[in-house]
């Protein structure tokens, strides 16, 4: 039920709660920097109203015992199934991407929502088997919960959001004591379907790969974005050229740069000191979300804030790695910094999910 306990109050990872919104803030003051028109400063309003959004989102969820909403995964898993089932149908196409769903005057993204659901849901499986010596049968379980989201997603499409459920996927799995063995034979029979993955790709898709294998296969089409990134984040050297210097991001010569390369727009103004604070900021949100993890009570606890740590860490360096020329573009929204109702919601309650199990280690 929906009632705080004061002992619990007490027993708030405050750590990962000021990391969590000091990023939050840094989000909100790169968009407010940016100037008006597409990606400018008029949407920080937008933005702000989700935060607060999901700042009640994380209270409620919060506020919920972790293990009674572990127990709900199988209710949340046939939702969300049927969320990304609906968004195919009935979902607003952008730029050739059916991602939103439109509800009144705001959207839903499934699949972002989808990230928290499919943890609930590994976490059942995984947990209801913990009492049992980690075996290969709980492998098949959790390929099963993955292959029918990752479809679905992948039919949107949504490269991104499909793929960083598998890091997720090897991270529980680890945590609930498959060998590592295993995970390697997991891991190699997945890169034997490369092949395959290629012939079901985007043309957009496949230009991507190939022009993070050769840069400058495009430089003024599918490798501008990349391209104007690196000169951006380049350009920052050690203290930034500051809000007015900004000049790749203010006058728009870097494209999504309120949304997937939010990083670059912040590099840009800030410079390396300006990254290596706000990284230490991400860092210490995931190691206390590691510390949590390791200290939990009970499986549950373990594995959901594992898998919750996991996501967050799996798409805040594939998007870092994306801006700066590491991994091809896949197209993923930086964690609490990249504008989205529906991914800073998310964001948000996963820090909820987290405080839910630290609250309750002593409860």
């Amino acid at each position: 039920m929906l009632r705080i306990d004061r002992r619990l109050v007490q027993n708030v990872d405050w750590l990962l709660l000021a990391s969590a919104l000091l990023v939050v803030a840094v989000g909100l003051m790169t968009l407010a920097n940016l100037p008006p028109g597409r990606g400018g400063s008029g949407i920080v309003w937008r933005q702000l109203a989700w935060v607060g959004v999901g700042l009640i989102a994380l209270t409620v969820v919060a506020s919920w015992d972790y293990r009674s909403l572990v127990r709900a995964a199988p209710g949340f898993y046939v939702l969300g199934i049927g969320l990304l089932v609906t968004v195919l149908a009935l979902g607003r196409t952008v730029s050739g991407a059916r991602r939103w769903l439109p509800l009144g005057p705001v959207s839903l993204q499934p699949a972002e929502v989808f990230k928290l659901v499919f943890i609930l849901a590994l976490v059942w499986v995984l947990a209801s088997r913990w009492a049992q010596p980690p075996a290969r049968g709980m492998i098949w379980p959790a390929l099963g919960l993955l292959a029918v989201p990752t479809f679905l997603i992948i039919k949107q499409p949504d490269l991104g959001s499909a793929v960083v459920l598998v890091p997720v996927l090897l991270a529980l799995l680890a945590g609930a004591g498959v060998r590592l063995r295993e995970l390697g034979a997991l891991t190699l029979a997945g890169l034997a379907w490369v092949p395959v993955g290629w012939l079901v790709l985007k043309d957009y898709q496949r230009d991507r790969i190939l022009v993070y294998l050769d840069p400058v296969r495009d430089p003024l089409g599918t490798a501008y974005n990349i391209i104007q990134s690196k000169i951006a984040i380049g350009s920052g050297q050690l203290l930034g050229k500051g809000i007015a210097g900004a000049t790749q991001s203010r006058l728009a010569f870097l494209p999504e740069r309120h949304t997937d390369f939010i990083f670059a727009v912040f590099a840009e103004t800030w410079g390396f000191v300006g990254c290596f604070v706000l990284i230490v900021c991400y860092a210490c949100l995931l190691f206390r979300g590691l510390e949590i993890a390791a200290t939990a009570r009970d499986a549950p606890g373990r594995l959901l804030a594992l898998g919750v740590t996991a996501l967050l860490a799996a798409q805040t360096l594939m998007n870092l790695g994306m801006v700066v020329g590491l991994i091809p573009v896949v197209g993923i929204p930086l964690p609490l910094m990249s504008y989205g109702g529906s991914a800073m919601v998310v964001a948000l309650s996963a820090i909820g999910l987290l405080l839910s199990v630290r609250m309750r280690q002593f409860a």
